[in-house]
């Protein structure tokens, strides 16, 4: 015997989803501003204005501290990720008392559609289109969703992109700063460009993805 279905709040879940994306968000910009004064200290140093003092207590400082921001932002991330599950099972659910409208996937996919190889290149926002149309049968869609998940894989292509120049661009072969090439200065400047438009493609990708859970989340608990 199947139990009915029952409205459940998500208020509570989509409140902590957006809160989390901003401290990400706000990581990212952080780690973008260490990661240009991580480059103008090696730029500097290679170039002779900076002192060797002044180059190790620099890196000592940044290195680590753009390695940690990163690493707590990629922690968070994977927590929003948890929440925002949550947060589209129980939406789904809701969308389903709500509104009559079809969806393309059964409700276990709102966690394997972002596991599983290949599909997920387009189950996730195919399944929260799903519940933005069923929570408002007025609209029949919105830019938001597809805007959010091209911004969100660019973004994450282009990270990864900068990081493989990089570490395709500098030989690990110096005693010193002052051994490297141009070319490999230059593929720094090119992986701190590519990671800062990243950061900005983040950043979109976060407050598309804001805007589309508080509206869906606002609609519900209407």
């Amino acid at each position: 015997m199947s139990h009915p279905i029952a409205f459940r709040a998500v208020r509570g879940l989509g409140t902590a989803v957006v809160a989390l994306i901003a401290v990400i968000l706000v990581l990212e910009t952080a780690g973008v501003v260490v990661r240009w004064l991580g480059y103008r200290s090696v730029s500097g140093r290679y170039e002779g204005t900076v002192s060797s003092a002044e180059y190790n207590a620099a890196r000592d400082i940044m290195m680590p501290l753009e390695v940690g921001m990163w690493l707590l932002s990629v922690l968070l991330m994977f927590v929003t990720w948890i929440i925002l599950v949550v947060w589209m099972l129980r939406s789904r659910n809701n969308a389903q008392l709500v509104s009559p409208a079809q969806h393309h996937l059964s409700a276990p996919w709102a966690f394997w559609g972002w596991v599983v190889p290949v599909v997920s290149l387009w189950f996730p926002p195919l399944f929260l289109h799903d519940i933005t149309r069923a929570s408002n049968p007025q609209q029949r869609g919105t830019p938001l969703v597809p805007l959010w998940w091209i911004a969100w894989l660019t973004a994450w292509l282009t990270f990864w992109t900068g990081s493989v120049l990089t570490a395709a661009g500098i030989s690990e072969d110096h005693d010193t700063i002052q051994t490297l090439r141009d070319a490999e200065v230059d593929s720094l400047f090119t992986f701190s460009l590519l990671r800062t438009v990243a950061t900005l493609l983040f950043i979109a990708a976060g407050i598309l993805l804001s805007t589309t859970v508080l509206k869906i989340t606002r609609t519900q608990s209407h």
